[in-house]
């Protein structure tokens, strides 16, 4: 059997395995875009060919379901946080953006549509880091960074060797919004020193929130130290490098597809190999 049968299903753990170098190498919004379209892509390029598999092989039909019930069930769940985040934030006290509610509990996160900050996150913070707060918390809003996450929950629902996505994903987001913070208040060591602040005193926070009091990807001194260095610069060779990976996934997948039309007896042997 040549190599090449195997490489549709063999990219999504080559892309898994690269997905944190590449979550701290690029910058924050290369890298969330680059992980987000990765995943779907690697995703639908182990697909499509596991289909073509599935109507002449069990094992293959098996996984095919599987990995599609995988997903439905995904989607659906973040479908549905989403909407009930959706319902809650507009119960929420207040009527622009930012919803504040008495707790004393140290707390910010944004949810779609809203940031909501408690008192005692207010009281924590003087004016300035008020501001780096703020600007965090609306960066994840306007880059609409539940939908990345999204879109990698359901792939990685759809193929577990994805599942280090998470994270990685969860993490760049985080980074992209620390970015924006930074810049919206113009001092890089205040952003440090106000998200260092804030994410250790903390608690944790549901899957559908975001921010700087959220459960969070990484450590959170690789966030301020990141800060603490000068803003990141563009990497082109490893952008194309790592698209590059979804270019291979998707003609190898054509390759397979060829042989499923062209080559039965090449098949019979693949498809006792599929991933199930």
């Amino acid at each position: 059997m040549d190599v090449d049968a195997y490489l549709p299903f063999v990219f999504p753990a080559v892309v898994a395995l690269a997905a944190h170098p590449l979550a701290e190498r690029l910058p924050p919004r290369t890298a969330s875009w680059v992980l987000t379209v990765l995943a779907a892509g690697v995703t639908v390029a182990s697909l499509v060919p596991l289909f073509a598999l599935a109507r002449g092989h069990l094992l293959a039909a098996l996984a095919f379901a599987a990995a599609v019930a995988g997903a439905a069930s995904a989607a659906y769940g973040q479908a549905h946080a989403l909407r009930s985040a959706r319902r809650r934030a507009r119960d929420l006290p207040g009527d622009g953006v930012v919803a504040v509610v008495a707790d004393d509990r140290i707390d910010a996160y944004s949810v779609p549509g809203r940031v909501v900050v408690s008192t005692g996150m207010l009281d924590a913070l003087d004016p300035d880091e008020r501001r780096v707060l703020f600007a965090h918390e609306t960066a994840h809003l306007s880059g609409r960074h539940h939908l990345f996450r999204a879109v990698v929950r359901v792939a990685s629902a759809a193929n577990p060797l994805l599942w280090p996505m998470r994270r990685a994903l969860w993490y760049a987001t985080e980074r992209w919004a620390d970015e924006r913070a930074a810049t919206a208040v113009g001092d890089r060591v205040m952003a440090a020193r106000v998200i260092g602040k804030v994410a250790l005193a903390s608690g944790g926070a549901s899957p559908v929130r975001m921010g700087i009091g959220a459960a969070r990807p990484g450590p959170v001194p690789r966030r301020v130290a990141a800060l603490l260095r000068p803003p990141p610069r563009r990497r082109i060779g490893l952008t194309v490098a790592a698209l590059g990976l979804l270019l291979c996934s998707g003609l190898s997948a054509q390759d397979l597809i060829g042989d499923v039309k062209h080559g039965p007896a090449k098949i019979d042997v693949v498809a006792e190999h599929a991933p199930h």
